[in-house]
């Protein structure tokens, strides 16, 4: 996969001949054969790259990954731990990857290197005259730390940077490699191959399906479970407990299952090798935030100076109500996800779906703005969609989807781009965006059937869910083409008056700085695979459970085991019909299958929708069984079945009652057996029968 930079005289194949860029002058390209007549064409620069017989030369491309597997990722099979390393070092060596750019002429990153990394320049210091070596001195001064005693204790040493960036550039030319790969560390290789290895998995206290780290042990697998648990409930929680409790902890634990101890150095050793950053969140709270928690330096309140300098993202959602395009049931009002370009506000990215704000959303909105739209001929539009590539700011809100670290990592490593956000309680500084909302709902929603307006007075007596018609993929056709057609042409207010469209503004722009770095159609797929998120989950017998759905491979079965084993798991909230897992010990994801409900059944289905679904359709089943005599009032059925049997037991009773009166035998129920010796009578009744009955006699006998 490669990033694609379109210069003066790069090469590149067009129809199976070589060419070369004479000249850039958007929206078109003038480009000249290499060979033959030496014949030059001009053409529109979308129609060129997108074009199937394009392929970019050597000069053109920017190597990140060449290797063409398409389910793989030495990252995602790292440990978060030495994940964090990667982008430590990579953040370290980041002004040097700039300067290089920079010493190529490159004006975006000029205009990048004087936004985040200009204080390495001493008073009146140009570019030109700051070299490669007094910059990595400055880099290793300023990640350093200096002890009490005046001595260097820890930090980037000059040498240590140098190895950085000859691993990152190594990395980058090798064919297997992409640049931040060569940043992997390869401490303990050795031991983790050993034979009698083993791995103990230290989850989040309260989140068991997150991984913390995973260690690589060499003690009794009976231990595992018991110092895991231990490590987890009791040592990584506010209590702070003492290294010494720990250790008692476990031992107690050992004794009651009738286990010898472990070794106290063992379990000591054990916890020195926790990250330290891991230790302190969890066991220090808040107080970690001020130490680790990354530092986001200003915000980007810096006007723009080209397109695709600053790229703004939110989400809003939409006015009106929607129907599933299937079943007809009215699903209800869709979340939209913008990106705006500041200089020009073309539009620059959308995503259009049911899922509230999430990390998923983000990543599908910024895969959207990266790619060609193509929507021209898809939907019939007068125009296509101009705009597309790597910004170099994105502006995000200050929402808990845009600050997690995988959206970061997204941003930065991924997207080699800058991430800000927006100060807290500020809208002004998201104002291009916010007036893009505004306007899509009343220049568009606020007209079609089913829209619920921006208040209830505006509605009156309008129904939206009685009206509505539109599927989710009706609301985006018309979208793009409100957008493209008509948003993109139309004269804005707070554009230059020589340039008050933002098409228009938009190709000034790139006239100035040239079009920036693209993912070529051919490399999109494994790209937008790059950019799902990972989970990890068990492998069981019935297989991998993803939100109520089963996946599973008969080749995988050698992943069954405990469920606090896990994998990491990719899964794309647009198509849930499969899902990715990696192996341990691998580098490859293996495409697996939904089984429960069936793929052919979930082809092209969105997580989101598919749960909506499943609830309302929960709701009319629930609907349809109350107006059915065997199935309504289950509830108010039970009760009265109650009280009648309590009515009979009544009525039972009142027989029991006039029977006794009328001196009548009564049997309720089945005879019960009689002891013969506890109803035997004594003795003395015995005695007293027989008298009785001889006297009887007696008295018959005069009597005749």
């Amino acid at each position: 996969m490669t990033f694609n930079e379109l210069k003066l005289n790069a090469e590149l194949i067009y129809f199976g001949r070589k060419y070369v860029v004479l000249s850039i002058s958007p929206p078109n390209v003038v480009i000249k054969r290499v060979e033959g007549d030496g014949e030059s064409i001009e053409i529109n620069f979308v129609e060129l790259v997108t074009n199937p017989s394009f392929k970019a030369g050597k000069t053109m491309l920017k190597e990140i990954d060449k290797d063409n597997i398409k389910f793989m990722s030495l990252l995602d099979g790292l440990a978060e731990v030495q994940r964090k390393k990667v982008s430590e070092r990579l953040e370290t060596i980041r002004p040097l990857l700039v300067l290089e750019r920079v010493k190529r002429h490159d004006i975006r990153a000029m205009y990048e290197f004087m936004m985040y990394h200009n204080d390495y320049l001493s008073d009146g210091q140009t570019f030109n005259e700051l070299t490669q070596e007094e910059l990595i001195r400055k880099i290793s001064q300023r990640y350093s730390t200096i002890g009490e005693d005046g001595d260097k204790t820890k930090g980037a040493s000059v040498r240590n940077i140098k190895r950085l960036l000859a691993a990152y550039r190594k990395a980058e030319s090798e064919a297997e490699k992409r640049g931040e790969e060569g940043l992997i560390s390869r401490a303990g290789d050795g031991y983790v191959s050993r034979s009698d290895n083993k791995q103990l998995i230290i989850c989040h206290p309260k989140k068991p399906d997150e991984v913390l780290q995973v260690l690589d042990v060499r003690i009794d697998e009976k231990y595992i479970p018991i110092i895991k648990e231990v490590i987890e409930k009791e040592f990584l929680n506010l209590k702070r407990m003492t290294k010494q409790a720990f250790y008692e902890s476990v031992a107690l634990r050992c004794t009651r299952q009738g286990i010898e101890e472990p070794k106290r150095i063992t379990m000591l050793k054990l916890l020195d090798r926790i990250d330290p950053q891991i230790k302190v969140r969890m066991r220090d709270g808040n107080k970690a935030a001020k130490k680790y928690d990354d530092l986001i330096r200003g915000f980007s309140n810096e006007k723009a100076q080209y397109p695709l300098h600053i790229v703004e993202i939110d989400h809003t959602e939409l006015d009106i109500d929607v129907i599933d395009g299937n079943s007809g049931l009215v699903i209800g009002r869709p979340w939209i996800t913008l990106g705006i370009d500041v200089y020009s506000r073309m539009v620059w990215c959308m995503y259009v779906s049911f899922e509230p704000p999430s990390a998923n959303v983000v990543r599908k909105a910024i895969q959207h703005g990266i790619s060609f739209k193509s929507v021209k001929e898809k939907y019939g539009l007068f125009n296509e969609w101009e705009v597309f590539g790597i910004p170099t700011v994105i502006l995000l809100d200050n929402g808990k989807e845009f600050r997690g670290v995988a959206v970061r990592r997204m941003i930065h490593e991924t997207l080699k781009s800058n991430v800000r956000y927006r100060p807290r309680k500020t809208p002004e500084y998201g104002a291009a965006i916010e007036r893009l909302f505004g306007t899509l709902n009343s220049k568009l929603i606020h007209r079609l059937d089913g829209t619920r307006k921006s208040n209830v007075s505006d509605l009156g007596e309008y129904k939206p869910d009685e009206e509505a018609v539109f599927t989710l993929e009706d609301i985006r056709e018309l979208l793009t083409m409100y957008i493209v057609d008509h948003y993109h042409m139309s004269p804005h207010q707070g554009l230059p008056l020589n340039a008050d469209r933002p098409i228009t503004r938009f190709v000034d722009g790139l006239k100035k700085v040239g079009y920036p770095d693209f993912i070529s159609p051919e490399d999109e797929e494994a790209y937008a695979i790059e950019l799902l998120p990972v989970v990890m989950k068990p492998y069981t017998r019935d297989g991998v459970r993803l939100d109520n759905r089963l996946y599973k491979l008969d080749k995988l079965s050698q992943l069954i085991g405990p469920r606090t084993t896990k994998y990491k798991v990719k899964y794309d909230i647009d198509d849930i019909s499969w899902i990715y897992i990696l192996p341990p010990n691998s580098t490859e994801y293996v495409e697996v299958p939904a089984v429960l409900p069936s793929a052919e059944e979930l082809k092209g289905m969105n997580a989101y929708t598919y749960k909506l679904i499943r609830e309302i359709s929960k709701e009319e089943a629930a609907k349809k069984a109350n107006k059915i005599p065997g199935t309504k009032m289950v509830r108010h059925a039970k009760v009265k079945l109650q009280q009648r049997i309590q009515e009979k037991i009544k009525t039972g009773r009142k027989a029991r009652q006039m029977a006794k009166r009328a001196n009548m035998e009564i049997t309720v129920g089945q005879p019960q057996p009689v002891n013969p010796l506890k109803h035997a009578p004594s003795l003395e009744q015995l005695a007293d029968a027989v008298k009785l009955a001889a006297k009887r006699r007696k008295e018959g006998a005069d009597e005749a």
